[in-house]
């Protein structure tokens, strides 16, 4: 066991847990753009234009609806993407050197 594969393993476990406080935050920002209830606008908002600013509405409600699951398809990637990273993190410590640190991230990275 030398000093750099200490540190390294140290390193690794110590980026699976910041990666679990961006993982957090993302679950939070998502939680919130779910709770945004887009269809809600299309109710409220369609009955109040006729003609073609009612047209212009919907056009605009079709955009604000796409960029609204584009936002959290694009959020739930990125938490895949932290989560993949993870356990490649956690894996990466070599559990017969570092049985405490490896079992520690690993704990972590499959939650």
């Amino acid at each position: 066991m030398t000093w750099w594969a200490t540190m390294r393993d140290e390193q690794a476990l110590a980026r699976v847990r910041e990666l679990e406080g961006v993982i957090d935050r993302l679950k939070s920002v998502r939680d919130a753009v779910n709770e945004l209830s887009i269809s809600a606008y299309e109710k409220a908002g369609g009955a109040l234009w006729a003609g073609q600013k009612r047209n212009r509405f919907t056009e605009s409600y079709e955009v604000a609806k796409t960029g609204h699951s584009r936002i959290g398809d694009q959020i739930g990637q990125a938490i895949s993407d932290c989560k993949s990273k993870q356990r490649s993190l956690a894996f990466s410590i070599n559990p017969v050197e570092h049985p405490l640190l490896s079992a520690q991230a690993v704990a972590i990275a499959l939650t």
